[in-house]
């Protein structure tokens, strides 16, 4: 059986914010959106519990999974579909790939 630890870091913390920035795809670390998440980052935050939130006061979502593709880490969301009031579509945000 696998397991997820929290850390003494972890302690308090309700979630994890993930942010948007309007017209981009990278996941940021702070409202700013200058300081892009590092794959094993965005890995911890969203198995720890995380939150995204939209750019442009948008509202928030929680992402639904998580993958790695070329050592690049990527959460992905379901948003409300713009056109189209009943339908959605699926959001990604990637972080940067860790430094060796």
């Amino acid at each position: 059986m696998g397991k997820i630890f929290q850390q003494a870091k972890d302690k308090n913390v309700a979630a994890i914010l993930i942010y948007e920035k309007s017209g981009e795809t990278k996941a940021y670390k702070d409202a700013a959106c200058t300081q892009q998440f590092y794959t094993s980052e965005l890995k911890d935050a969203f198995l720890k519990g995380s939150v995204i939130e939209l750019a442009s006061s948008a509202g928030y979502v929680i992402p639904v999974k998580y993958a790695e593709s070329s050592s690049v880490g990527s959460v992905y969301y379901i948003k409300p579909n713009s056109t189209t009031a009943t339908s959605a579509d699926i959001g990604t945000l990637a972080a940067l790939a860790d430094p060796s």
